[in-house]
Formats: structure tokens, sequence, C-alpha cells
């Protein structure tokens, strides 16, 4: 077979020119001394100290072994396992039903190279986390988003899932908390859309990213919890929010043992193992003291209501969050685009905000905010961006 015959690669879709923005605004935020960050998504809380000491000293210890990562593996997949089943309400067996990924990015690219050939179709909640059009691309796949609406407050509908179904429709994103809507899905909605799923044999992606971080008696449902719905879903979580462990790169993702055997071979070839550390330290997180997640929800709330109170004060719609730690803001009133108002609160304010167009061109007219800064902090940058919007006014 010629070069020139040989078969060639799939191609990848960019990211949206939105995203590769966004990066441009982070990169000038360093320019000024006085910048707040409400743009990304990563915890602003330190990881908590007993699971960094956990770390130290079993890197002291005289027996620790750097080469045999078997029974550190173990250790973690059934603290993992214990998790699921008090948190989730998911049994699994965890030495067949749970690959340890390299955080939940991974996990996700992961869940979406297992369920995906060229021309399946995947129904997926729109806005959501620009990292699943760029993995569904990969795939070769299509992904048919089923839009929410700010009047509904971002939250999925199921008559709208159904009618996005064709016969190419392998499966179906169930993200709860939403990033970047903050929607949660009722137990009722899950249900619903669980068995939607049963209906057309679709298997489910549960993106439980967010889960420990509810308001206003919000609770959260895992699809694999529900009966019936195990062997059809794929679940994927991480340590990097709720224990303020980004940087350790510790996720998973949970299934029926065929569908994760599947997620493990990807795996393997692609990154091999989790480092030691990263594991030794989701021991320690998983089994340790909680008072770390604890704080981090209270603090959350607190902060939420900073940022809705300013809003309401700006007159601005926003969707209510539900979890998570952002908000979704329609800023139709200012007249603005939403990467217009990101540069104006950049340069004026000097605060940071992601550009709804990030998510793509249906959400051109939002931002999304974090609430990931110290509390004085947010109200200084809430303040400021009330200026920019005055003026605007």
């Amino acid at each position: 077979m010629s070069r020139r015959s040989a078969k060639q690669p799939a191609k990848v879709q960019a990211p949206p020119t939105g995203t590769s923005l966004f990066y441009s605004l982070m990169s000038e935020l360093k320019k000024y001394p006085d910048a707040i960050n409400l743009g990304r998504g990563d915890p602003d809380f330190t990881t908590p100290a007993h699971i960094l000491e956990a770390v130290r000293r079993w890197l002291e210890a005289p027996d620790a072994d750097l080469r045999a990562p078997g029974r550190m593996r173990d250790e973690v997949l059934r603290a993992i396992a214990t998790r699921l089943r008090e948190v989730n309400g998911i049994d699994v067996d965890p030495s067949t039903e749970i690959v340890l990924t390299q955080g939940g990015q991974e996990a996700l690219f992961l869940m979406i190279q297992t369920v995906l050939a060229p021309g399946d179709e995947i129904v997926v909640p729109e806005p959501n986390y620009s990292s699943y059009a760029d993995a569904i691309a990969f795939a070769g796949a299509v992904q048919v988003a089923v839009r929410t609406r700010i009047d509904e407050n971002f939250v999925l509908d199921p008559d709208r899932v159904r009618a996005a179904i064709t016969p190419r429709t392998r499966a179906l994103v169930m993200v709860s908390p939403n990033n970047p809507t903050a929607a949660v899905l009722s137990p009722d909605r899950v249900n619903a859309l669980t068995a939607i799923a049963e209906e057309h044999d679709l298997l489910i992606l549960a993106d439980d990213i967010y889960d420990r971080f509810l308001y206003d008696d919000h609770v959260h449902t895992s699809p694999a919890s529900l009966d019936g719905m195990k062997p059809r879903t794929l679940t994927l979580n991480a340590l990097s929010k709720m224990y303020a462990m980004t940087g350790w790169r510790t996720g998973w993702v949970a299934g029926p043992a065929p569908l994760i055997e599947q997620v493990g071979r990807i795996k393997e070839a692609a990154s091999g193992g989790l480092s030691l550390l990263a594991m030794r330290a989701g021991v320690a997180a998983l089994t340790g003291p909680q008072d770390g997640l604890y704080e981090m929800q209270a603090a959350y709330g607190r902060r939420r209501r900073i940022v809705m109170d300013a809003l309401d004060a700006m007159g601005l719609r926003y969707g209510v969050p539900q979890g998570g730690q952002f908000i979704l803001v329609d800023i139709g009133p200012t007249g603005l685009s939403s990467l217009d108002l990101a540069r104006r609160f950049l340069e004026q304010a000097h605060v940071l905000v992601s550009p709804g167009i990030s998510y793509g061109e249906a959400w051109k007219g939002f931002i999304r905010m974090t609430f990931l800064q110290p509390e004085p902090t947010l109200a200084e940058a809430m303040r400021r961006i009330a200026d920019v919007v005055t003026r605007l006014g």
C-alpha cells in the first residue's frame, strides 16, 4: 500500500474559537496585580492537611515500595467502591467494575471512546463542558445537542431528549450538577431520562463530579443506582473538586464489567496506571476525616449568595445554582456579546469571567462565573463588575 493510499487518521475538530479566546483572556489577566479570576473552575482551597500528611508518612516509611503499585491500587479501588455504595447508592465489584483515571478529564475521554464508534450519535445537554464535544469529535461520532433554557433553570427536558433520538443514537450524557449551568436533575427527572434510555436501548454516561455540592435541599441521584440501570451506565467522578485535589489527577470510571474491561484496555494503552502518590492520597481522602469537604460545602453556599445578590442588584437574570460552583448569567441587557463583555470586565475591572461563546455560538449572550474565591475577594469582584455594568447602562 502506498503512503498516499494509506488510511488517514480521523480528523479531530478544533475546540470552539471561544475556548481559545478564553485562555487568551486568562493569559492577559496576569498583567493586572489586583486581578480576580472568576473564570477557572479549580477550587481555591488547599488539599486537606491529613491527606498531605498521609502521603508524607508513607514516603518516609522504611517499607515504602515505589515499584509495586498492586497493593495500593487494590486499597484505593476498595475505598472508591465504598464511596460509590455509601454516597451514590451504586454497588460495584472493585476488582472488575472500576478503572482508575488521571482525573475526571481522562475519565470523560475514556467513556466516550468506549461507547462510541464513527457515525454514532450521542445526546448531550447544552450548554455543557466543552471537553465532551472534543472527545466526541475524536471518536468520529456526532453530538446531538439538546438545548436547555434559562426560564427552566437549565434543567434537561426529557421530552426534548426523546425528540432528539434517532436510529443512530447510541448514548445519553447526564451531568448533574451541570457545568456551566449548575442545574441539578431531580430524582423524578433522572427516572424519566433513564426510562427513555431503557426504552431506546441507550447507554448512559453519568458525570457525577459535583455530586457533593448541592444547595436549597436539592439532592443528587446517580442513574446507575436505579433498578436495572447499572448494566447500561458508566459513571465518572474524581477527587479534584470535592477534596481540592485538582493537581493530584485521581479519578475513576465505574460501571458493568464488560464495559469497564474496554475502558481499562483504552486506559492502559493511553496512559497506564496512576502514580502511587496519587493513589495514597486518594485512600487518605476517601477514608479519612471529611471536615475539609464540609468546610467547602458551607463556604460555597455563602459565596453563591454573594454572587446572586449582586446580580439581582444589577438586574441580570441567571440560572439559580442548584449545585456545583458556577452561575450562568444572561447578559442580554448589556447589549454586548459574551466575549466583548468579558473583555470589558478584564480591562476595566480586572476580573476574569468565562464568555458563553466558549460553549458554542448559541451561548454568546451569556457568561459563566465561578464562586471559587474567598468571600471578601468575591464581594470585591462583584462590586467591580457592577461598576462596569452601571457604566454600560
